[in-house]
């Protein structure tokens, strides 16, 4: 009886290790069932993500830079190609202008009015009371001398605009300008131009200069300079212009 005592005790273990041992064989070696009932789910590899708005911009941006970078090269050389160009077309006009004295021959015309006051090609203000000119090509800056054929008459004039457009004419005068020489009253009239400062306001021949020649009390002409910038001499002209209304600005030799 008491050796039946100390069996059951053996008994009851290897009954469990008899159930134990089917669920135990599929677990890989070391692994226990515990461990194989809940094992760790390994990471989800997570998918490409697709670019984000800023990466997008960004490259939008690089690509414009590079766009924009490709494009300089060539607005660097178009503006390369005019500035040749307008170098070729000053020099071929200076030669044109010291070659021979009269420019152009043909129809001028005058402009005031509601164009007063307004933009000029030069970038100042339109002053129909000063002594200016519009022409098509001439550089802005360029004094020109214009002379009514059939009176004679002539008037320094510094081209400020861009025009005439109208079919025939050659330049067109402020008002001051072609009142000076007798053209208000008809609108057109055929003249002389000649050229004779470059686009600083400088005498072409370095011989001459500016004055401003007005009429004394007994008559007599006074001139006023020599004036190396026709600017300068434009300035004393409007100064003396109220006292002396038939004030003008002429070239003579710089020595006297």
């Amino acid at each position: 009886m008491q050796h039946l005592r100390k069996l059951f005790p053996l008994a009851a273990i290897l009954l469990c290790l008899a159930l134990a041992s089917p669920a135990c064989a599929d677990a890989p070696p070391g692994q226990t069932l515990k461990n194989k009932k809940h094992k760790t789910a390994e990471p989800r590899k997570s998918a490409p993500s697709k670019s984000s708005p800023t990466k997008s911009a960004l490259s939008r941006t690089k690509t414009r830079k590079g766009k924009a970078a490709s494009v300089r090269p060539r607005h660097k050389k178009n503006q390369k190609i005019k500035k040749i160009a307008a170098n070729t077309e000053r020099d071929i006009w200076l030669k044109r202008a010291r070659e021979s004295e009269v420019l152009l021959s043909g129809t001028a015309s005058w402009y005031g009015g509601k164009d007063h006051g307004g933009a000029t090609a030069s970038g100042i203000a339109y002053d129909m009371y000063t002594f200016t000119a519009a022409h098509r090509t001439l550089p802005i800056g360029t004094i020109v001398k214009v002379t009514e054929q059939r009176n004679g008459r002539n008037v320094m004039v510094c081209i400020t605009d861009r025009g005439p457009y109208i079919r025939g004419r050659i330049i067109d005068l402020s008002y001051a300008a072609a009142k000076r020489i007798d053209l208000t009253t008809r609108g057109v009239g055929k003249v002389d131009v000649e050229v004779v400062g470059d686009e600083n306001g400088a005498p072409l021949n370095a011989d001459k200069a500016w004055y401003v020649r007005y009429s004394a009390q007994q008559g007599e002409k006074e001139n006023v300079g020599p004036f190396r910038a026709f600017a300068d001499a434009a300035a004393m002209h409007e100064a003396l212009l109220q006292a002396h209304p038939e004030a003008e600005v002429i070239m003579d030799n710089a020595g006297r």
